[in-house]
């Protein structure tokens, strides 16, 4: 059976009692209307959920539900004293490794202090070296003595490279090591900021889903925020889907407003299957909003997908073996038929207006 139904817009079927008391009908032509059933939601168009980022006793919460929250705002947080000695551990960390990158720090003084002997010692073994260097052009020194400072100032030369070398490695090292801290601090200021649960848009609080003092796993849900105008959110079974099609007329019933039917228009038709609903997920936007509207507001529908006038239809109950009826003479007779619920049957082929059907 197909989730069809007719909307019977002219005229109703002459169901008869014939005088031997067997129940008859007539079939009839009418104006048909056929529409795809589902049920659904009304639901305002952004809502989205709060959940925890981390486990542990929900600490504080404050706001309630229909309170209105703006972005950014505070809504709850968890408790976190650990989380917060592991940044303060990391923030002296930081500062010490920051401390130990300046240039005055006691590494880079005394490091520099070695690299200002180091010129000292040369510029004197240079002037040695020089010297020497006149004296032995003069023949005054041997070749031995001249080597000797020559050899003095070049192992000058390579001291003083060196540590400046050395000044420069420890300073790059102790700037990474800073660096390495101060990303670490960040890290753990992240991870502090998860215990703490603001608002992401302006909105309604529509729903809290846990107190103050209860325990929180990760990823669970705390609060639902909703903003914007009221949609309905269809569900809509895989084998009616590929009828229903955008700005199609849909009839509303709301279960806050039992007595009354609504009018809207599909305005979306959502393409992935959602495995969640075991269905497809149709939108709809009202024609005139109701008075008092609530998130979450359960609802069902009618989509229109098809209008055919002068329609001729028998009812269900006639019909024998799928395709048969008898005629009030007795005769069995085979008839074509189209769409079908469990109340009418669409008469493609086989009877005109003048039949007279018996139920057996």
């Amino acid at each position: 059976m197909k989730s069809v139904t007719f909307i019977l817009s002219l005229g109703v079927l002459v169901l008869l009692q014939s005088c031997s008391g067997k129940e008859t009908a007539t079939p009839k032509k009418i104006d048909l209307e056929e529409a795809v059933f589902a049920s659904g939601t009304m639901e305002q168009e952004n809502t989205y959920l709060l959940s925890a980022n981390v486990d542990g006793v929900l600490r504080s919460l404050d706001v309630k539900e229909g309170q209105r929250i703006e972005k950014g705002q505070h809504i709850a947080s968890i408790n976190n004293s650990i989380q917060t000695n592991q940044v303060y551990d990391a923030e002296v960390a930081y500062r010490d490794a920051f401390s130990s990158a300046l240039p005055n720090s006691p590494e880079l003084q005394n490091s520099a202090l070695q690299v200002e002997q180091a010129k000292k010692q040369l510029h004197f073994d240079k002037q040695n070296y020089q010297r020497y260097k006149e004296l032995y052009e003069l023949k005054s020194v041997s070749k031995l003595e001249f080597e000797k400072y020559e050899l003095q100032y070049k192992a000058s030369q390579s001291n003083l490279k060196s540590l400046e070398e050395g000044y420069d490695d420890l300073q790059s090292d102790l700037k990474l090591h800073a660096e390495r801290n101060r990303v670490q601090l960040n890290t753990q200021k992240d991870k502090l900021s998860d215990y703490f649960i603001t608002a992401e848009q302006t909105g309604i609080i529509t729903d809290l889903y846990k107190k103050q003092g209860e325990l929180v796993r990760k990823g669970e849900t705390i609060a639902q925020i909703a903003s914007g105008d009221f949609i309905v959110k269809l569900f809509v079974a895989e084998d009616d889907i590929v009828k229903v099609n955008l700005g199609k007329s849909v009839a509303l019933s709301i279960n806050t407003y039992p007595h009354k039917v609504f009018t809207a228009k599909v305005s979306k038709i959502h393409p992935g299957f959602n495995a969640n609903e075991q269905s497809y997920i149709v939108e709809a936007t009202f024609d005139e909003f109701p008075q008092k509207m609530f998130n979450g507001t359960q609802l069902q529908a009618n989509i229109a997908i098809d209008k055919r006038d002068d329609v001729m239809v028998v009812p269900t109950s006639f019909i024998e073996k799928g395709q048969m009826v008898t005629l009030e003479s007795g005769e069995e007779k085979h008839i074509k038929t189209g769409s079908r619920t469990n109340e009418w049957t669409e008469v493609i082929s086989g009877l005109n207006e003048n039949d007279i059907l018996i139920k057996k």
